[in-house]
């Protein structure tokens, strides 16, 4: 029978469970993640919390989690209320990917590799208000050979993009919350000029609980993306199907796109196994001395992954990425935004590895 425990020590709230036990007494695990609770959290005269309580607090901090969740351009992890034990929480990630070789329509191939950095933090503001920040980095090397559906075979290189994203959460009545943000974001080839390289836009979202097990909203996200408006609508969801299984969203809302979906089984306190996708749009400035001069490129697919993840301490976790993408395509524009021409490819197999960890 499972049994929610809360700690409210100095305004903290942990939601905790019994998962098994031993000679020793009762070994206890995060509700929602499957880790080891510490060992002060744990008492036998603990009493019970409301469980109508303990999903507001998560609700409302629900949105805050997607500034501390593995970002990587193609691949996601669960987004998952946030514990508040302690007041404010920081999470940092380093992740790398490969796209595989890729043929493209009209001739040639090319193929990707990603790196990854990301630093970040959430804390409340008082019983309604939650704000945090992320900074990130992202290299995208494209090893190109001979397209032969654009004017020059080797259109860009080395993509550089750095990040700087806010959020901020206010809960209204014991339902429903409500999540606004900017985000800026340089993204251009080396030698692109740096003030004709900015995207920007905001996010804005609602989400409500329906029951303790379920929260779903909307959200929608409008960019500015060099010499373009998008507007990526998202549907946010976290549904507790069992206490092993779970759905929610995988990928940041932001200007490479909507959110996406993710299903994540807890094996252990230990492991997890997750399976998820979305649509990934990539669109970066060129050199502007290079052969489009201030050029736009692009990159869109719809990556779809299955996720291994480890955890090797009690807040340092180890994730394993395989998928593919597919549907992928890419465009290529002058300096004004208009089009000169897009290309299809070939589904490209992917692989990514990513460490991450909180405290």
């Amino acid at each position: 029978m499972k049994k929610v425990l809360c700690d409210v020590d100095d305004h903290r709230l942990l939601p905790l469970y019994p998962q098994e036990l031993s000679e020793e007494g009762h070994q206890v695990f995060l509700a929602e993640t499957g880790e080891e609770a510490p060992s002060k959290f744990v008492q036998e005269k603990r009493a019970p919390c409301p469980v109508r309580y303990l999903f507001l607090v998560q609700a409302t901090w629900a949105a805050l989690l997607l500034l501390l969740a593995n970002p990587m351009a193609l691949f996601g992890q669960m987004i998952a209320p946030l514990e508040t034990a302690g007041g404010v929480r920081f999470a940092a990630s380093a992740a790398s990917s490969y796209q595989f070789k890729s043929d493209s329509t009209g001739g040639g191939d090319f193929s990707v590799s990603r790196y990854f950095l990301m630093v970040g933090g959430s804390g409340p503001v008082d019983d309604k208000i939650g704000i945090g920040v992320r900074l990130t980095y992202d290299l995208e090397d494209y090893n190109i050979s001979n397209l032969k559906g654009f004017p020059v075979a080797n259109p860009w290189n080395k993509i550089d993009r750095v990040g700087l994203g806010g959020r901020l959460t206010y809960k209204v009545g014991d339902d429903w919350g409500l999540h606004v943000g900017p985000i800026v974001q340089y993204a251009g080839e080396r030698g692109a000029n740096f003030d004709d390289s900015l995207m920007y836009g905001g996010l804005i979202g609602a989400t409500y609980r329906a029951s303790p097990d379920f929260t779903i909203g909307f959200g929608a996200g409008v960019f500015y993306r060099l010499e373009q408006t998008r507007v990526f609508p998202s549907l946010i969801v976290s549904w507790k199907i069992t206490d092993r299984l779970r759905l929610g969203n995988a990928y940041l809302l932001g200007p490479m796109g909507p959110t996406g979906l993710e299903l994540t089984y807890v094996i252990d306190k230990n492991w997890q196994l997750g399976a998820g996708g979305g649509y990934r749009s990539s669109r970066f400035r060129l050199d502007s001395s290079g052969p489009i001069p201030s050029g736009i490129g692009e990159n869109d697919s719809w990556p779809f992954y299955v996720r291994l993840s480890r955890r090797l301490w009690q807040t340092v976790h180890i994730d394993l990425y395989g998928g593919a993408a597919f549907g992928g395509k890419l465009r290529l524009d002058d300096s004004g935004g208009h089009e000169i021409n897009s290309i299809s490819y070939n589904t490209a197999p992917l692989v990514g590895l990513n460490f991450r960890a909180s405290f």
